[in-house]
């Protein structure tokens, strides 16, 4: 009998075989490793979806026990990150000026908010969870859109080549609660091709910027492992992709 970790890390690499589920695959070559090093990186997302947790996944530590909201415009200290890829290679990646704040909506409009945050980052995480791709509230008059308008609106004023990537976190959740994973999966690809079409829809012109949606979950270490390393690849290849065109141009 597998255990509880092996048996969520086995479905999630289940769920990552099927079409949709990642956006752009490359392999992780050294081009990509270079690209990251030194990046300055944003984390914003709804209150309780897991930014906290993932700071403390990037910084190797133990993630919160109990959620607090974060003070405004939290200021973490440039950290290393090192994780462990296929054929034993290691990447090493030096993450600056990272910031987290609330989620609150109130944090999201303030004058020293999200765009605060967001304004000098290279790359932008998004975190939302399972539930709100379920209950798809990345449709009009919902949570998750209005967020997504409020990146519109605001695509002007960030780094030129800024660049948006969705965790959607606690997948873990909903597979402890499947038995049929095959049909699990089917429905999770539909509902990640909604999410997609809807990102893409709202930041035209800016849908470019945008690098995917990746299931992910801070609390198991097994999929967090292996997300992480799938979110590496596809934002690279999203940079990499809008260069050649930009050559070809």
């Amino acid at each position: 009998m597998p255990s509880p970790a092996l048996a969520i890390f086995r479905a999630f690499l289940l769920l990552a075989s099927f079409p949709g589920i990642e956006k752009h695959v490359v392999r992780l070559v050294q081009a990509a490793i270079d690209w990251w090093s030194g990046k300055k990186i944003a984390v914003i997302g709804p209150t309780a979806a897991g930014k906290d947790s993932f700071l403390a996944r990037l910084q190797n530590r133990e993630i919160p026990r109990v959620h607090s909201n974060s003070p405004m415009g939290e200021r973490v200290k440039s950290f290393r990150v090192k994780l462990a890829l296929s054929h034993h290679r290691v990447i090493d990646i030096t993450c600056k000026g990272v910031i987290n704040i609330g989620g609150e909506t109130d944090y999201r409009d303030a004058p020293a908010g999200w765009l605060a945050v967001c304004k000098d980052a290279d790359v932008i995480f998004y975190v939302m969870t399972i539930k709100d791709l379920s209950e798809k509230r990345f449709l009009k008059g919902r949570r998750i859109r209005e967020d997504l308008d409020w990146l519109m609106t605001v695509m002007p004023h960030l780094k030129k080549d800024a660049l948006i990537h969705i965790l959607i976190n606690k997948v873990d959740e909903e597979i402890e609660s499947h038995t049929d994973y095959r049909a699990f999966a089917v429905e999770l690809s539909k509902e990640l091709h909604a999410l997609d079409k809807a990102v893409e829809t709202v930041l035209h012109p800016y849908d470019s910027r945008y690098t995917g949606a990746t299931l992910i979950s801070m609390k198991s270490k097994p999929i967090y492992t292996l997300a992480i390393n799938h979110v590496l690849r596809a934002v690279y290849s999203a940079f990499h992709e809008t260069e050649k065109r930009k050559k070809a141009a």
